[in-house]
């Protein structure tokens, strides 16, 4: 029986061997191929912190957050579904140390989806005292379709370039053999230090004219690169 135990192992490695030789002995030809594209942001996140020093006081941030809404309204803004509360924090140390007034504030994110609705909110709710706005992050809805789309441009350019140098010798493409991805992910896909903005310096001055600048966001870019390798014929 243990003869027989060896004999099977024996074989196995034996298989596995010969597939991997015969894998070596076909000639083949290893290609990159690259394709990437750029997409304006449609879903943009704006950060938005409401605290009643903005205001030294003079409005609470329950009056400050019902202002916000009612701006946010007129721009068409759907506040039960596009704004959301992050969380709610107290200058409890400032109490203590001073016995005085306990400042809150409140952390919204607010989802719009293009530069000139971002504008527009940056615009309106500094008209009611609040200030600290910023951009978090921005993405596109169609990101994974997108990227399946770059992937198999990519394929296709891996394919071109083997047939650029096989051409020449009279020798055709075969078939893929090895297929890997080189990059693992899209850098700038949720990255806020991707985020470039243009535009915001000059809002005040879009006010005084009586029209709106739109803010012109940085195009995400989707890129794919493969390495390939095909047999050839």
């Amino acid at each position: 029986m243990k003869q027989l135990t060896q004999i099977v192992i024996l074989f196995i490695s034996l298989t596995t061997f010969s597939q991997e030789k015969n894998f070596i002995d076909k000639p083949y030809i290893e290609v990159n191929g690259k394709a990437d594209t750029l997409v304006v942001p449609n879903r943009i996140y704006i950060d938005v912190i409401i605290t009643e020093k903005d205001t030294k006081g003079k409005k609470s941030v329950e009056d400050l957050e019902s202002d916000m809404f009612v701006k946010l309204k007129e721009f068409g803004i759907d506040v039960n579904k596009n704004v959301y509360m992050k969380d709610m924090v107290s200058d409890f140390k400032k109490y203590f140390l001073k016995n005085s007034d306990i400042h809150k504030s409140k952390s919204y994110s607010i989802l719009v989806y293009d530069a000139t609705e971002t504008t527009k909110v940056f615009i309106g709710l500094e008209e009611i005292g609040i200030s600290n706005v910023t951009i978090e992050k921005t993405e596109h809805s169609e990101f994974n379709k997108i990227q399946l789309v770059t992937n198999s441009k990519a394929i296709e350019n891996a394919k071109a370039t083997a047939e650029s140098y096989l051409d020449p010798l009279n020798q055709k493409v075969g078939k893929a053999i090895y297929v890997g991805r080189i990059n693992l992910e899209n850098p700038l896909q949720g990255r806020v230090n991707g985020i470039r903005i243009r535009g915001i310096s000059t809002l005040n001055d879009s006010k005084v004219k009586g029209y709106i600048s739109p803010i012109e966001f940085e195009k995400i870019k989707i890129y794919s690169e493969v390495g390939v390798r095909f047999t050839i014929e």
